[in-house]
């Protein structure tokens, strides 16, 4: 666990570009409000519940971010066409909404992509360009950015901070009781604008940490100095979850927002995959990725601090939200997480 980063003097309103409100009445009619599950726990003084964004549409809430981004384009630029680098959830999402407004689609992907997010972006009908690594990704992209194609990034972008938001609004919504939620931290995307709904909805007193893996820890990184860290190495085997740095709007959000980040290493967050896709004692199993399931793993695991649960119990539990980020492993892995 690292300690807290969390900057409370700035104000949460500050960040005007973020319409949280229109951007849930525009992406309403495409997207699901997705339910919060009750997720399995070994701590009794814990009632934690996931907010199932693996339910959500194409399998991820990536679907949010690009939905708002595409019906955020002129015409003018719906002709030019939608360029992202993606491993895999933002390029299908992308794919998708593009697909449904007749706007072309180019997804730059790392070879090393799971083979089946390579094509579900295919599927939704995107060209897809395949690079050595997630950094010569990014290269290409900002070359085809230069060619013309409107860039539609998967974090660092308003649009796609805001239509994150709406997850937020929805847990305060579904559970305005919640004391604490996990947020599952790649680029920063998710966090910045959950957060930054979830403070506006509920204020200060509320708890809100990010968790990203220890292997790739670039908003923790990012928040200590204040402006994105671009990592030398990256040594997780969590995809979606392993950008070369956190984007600078989600930084400078997140600083304001989070009281902290949690840091889980793979095995901890292969674990609590394996936890949500198993059938337990009162558990349906679900499909969740590895990254869909980082924040569960740091509640799983014991990283909540000892004071938000001193006093607590099954009669007066913590209320605990985290976000199952995402549904579509890779089919052999997800067989070997079941023990099949």
């Amino acid at each position: 666990m690292d300690a807290p980063s969390a900057n409370q003097n700035l104000s949460w309103g500050s960040f005007d570009s973020i319409d949280v409100d229109a951007a849930a009445k525009r992406i309403a009619p495409y997207v699901k409000h997705t339910p919060l599950l009750a997720l399995p726990c070994d701590d009794p003084r814990i009632d934690l519940r996931g907010k199932m964004e693996n339910l959500q549409v194409t399998g991820s809430f990536k679907s949010r971010g690009a939905c708002n981004n595409i019906l955020l384009l002129t015409e003018q630029q719906r002709a030019r066409g939608v360029v992202a680098s993606s491993s895999g959830n933002h390029g299908r999402a992308l794919a998708w909404a593009a697909r449904m407004f007749d706007v072309a689609a180019t997804i730059v992907m790392p070879n090393d992509a799971y083979p089946n997010k390579i094509q579900a972006c295919r599927d939704e009908g995107a060209e897809v360009v395949l690079a050595a690594d997630r950094y010569q990704a990014d290269v290409i992209t900002e070359r085809l950015k230069a060619d013309g194609k409107v860039l539609i990034h998967p974090f660092d972008l308003a649009g796609t901070i805001e239509g994150t938001s709406t997850i937020g609004r929805e847990i305060a919504t579904d559970w305005p009781q919640v004391e604490v939620v996990i947020i599952c931290v790649g680029g920063g995307g998710l966090a910045a604008g959950t957060s930054l709904a979830l403070r506006r909805s509920l204020g200060p007193n509320l708890q809100i940490w990010g968790a990203e893996p220890s292997g790739a820890a670039s908003m923790r990184d990012g928040l200590a100095a204040g402006k994105p860290v671009t990592l030398h190495k990256i040594t997780t085997d969590v995809q979606g979850l392993c950008p070369p740095h956190s984007g600078a709007l989600n930084i400078a959000i997140c600083s304001s927002t989070l009281n902290g980040m949690f840091t889980p290493d793979d095995a901890t967050i292969f674990a609590a995959q394996r936890r949500l896709v198993q059938t337990g004692e009162n558990w349906q199993p679900q499909v969740v990725e590895p990254a869909g399931a980082c924040a569960y793993s740091s509640a799983l695991s014991g990283m909540l601090p000892e004071s938000l649960l001193f006093g607590r119990s099954a009669e007066n539990p913590l209320r605990v939200a985290v976000t199952i980020s995402g549904g579509n492993p890779d089919p052999a892995q997800l067989v070997a997480a079941q023990g099949l």
